[in-house]
């Protein structure tokens, strides 16, 4: 089990799937995006991809998203967002049960946070930022957080590429 960081939901345990196919994002990790974003967070929708647990998507919605949409297509994180989702009471959410390329290829909504924390052995991360930057998902002023095992490059698109390190995970903040 890992903790929500803060907002309304702040210090509630959160249970992650039952597979060892996913790592969820640590607590600490969590509490630095979150500071790194600041309190920009009320009323924004929010594209949780690879959601694994929902811990991004949920921590979220705790400091004020307006709504989450969670992606994933394991039976093991949709039983967990589904149970986290009724242990926070929580119904500003959508999950919908689908590889995340084919979510954003099909999708028509646009974000103001996207949040993608693939498995560290996918290398789909350049795939799925080029899907979302030619299919204008990110709303304007919005922001892509990338969470990754290594050290990448982004290209020009992202003018504001803040990198930050926390053990193992790499968490990239980028906006245009």
């Amino acid at each position: 089990m890992i903790r929500i960081t803060g907002g309304k939901h702040r210090s509630r345990k959160i249970v992650t799937p039952e597979t060892m196919l996913t790592k969820p994002t640590m607590d600490k990790v969590r509490a630095g995006v979150f500071n790194a974003l600041g309190n920009h967070l009320v009323g924004k929708s929010v594209l949780d991809l690879f959601c694994g647990s929902g811990s991004y998507g949920f921590e979220a919605i705790s400091r004020g998203a307006s709504f989450v949409i969670f992606v994933d297509h394991t039976k093991f994180s949709k039983d967990a967002v589904l149970t986290n989702a009724e242990t926070l009471h929580e119904e500003n959410f959508e999950f919908v049960f689908k590889d995340a390329l084919s979510f954003i290829n099909e999708t028509e909504q646009k974000f103001d946070l996207i949040f993608m924390d693939p498995p560290y052995k996918l290398d789909v991360i350049a795939s799925v930022l080029s899907v979302i930057e030619k299919r204008g998902l990110i709303n304007k002023d919005g922001a892509i957080i990338v969470e990754s095992e290594r050290e990448i490059s982004f290209n020009e698109t992202y003018q504001d590429v803040r990198h930050y390190v926390y053990g193992l995970a790499h968490v990239y903040i980028l906006r245009k």
